[in-house]
């Protein structure tokens, strides 16, 4: 996964301009609530890895 780092680069260059302090907050919210999500789907996969393990 791409770093917040390279993330507001890119959306950077897109818009041509320094992201406003608002737009980095917003951005930066978005980027955690992706990577929570991210690791809340890789666990559930472990788990759900784990039990199908046990049941065979």
């Amino acid at each position: 996964m791409e770093s917040f780092f390279t993330i507001s680069n890119v959306m950077t260059k897109k818009l041509g301009r320094k992201l406003q302090d608002e737009e980095l907050k917003f951005l930066q919210w978005m980027y955690e609530r992706y990577t929570e999500e991210q690791l809340e789907t890789e666990l559930e996969q472990t788990d759900a890895d784990a039990l199908i393990t046990l049941n065979s």
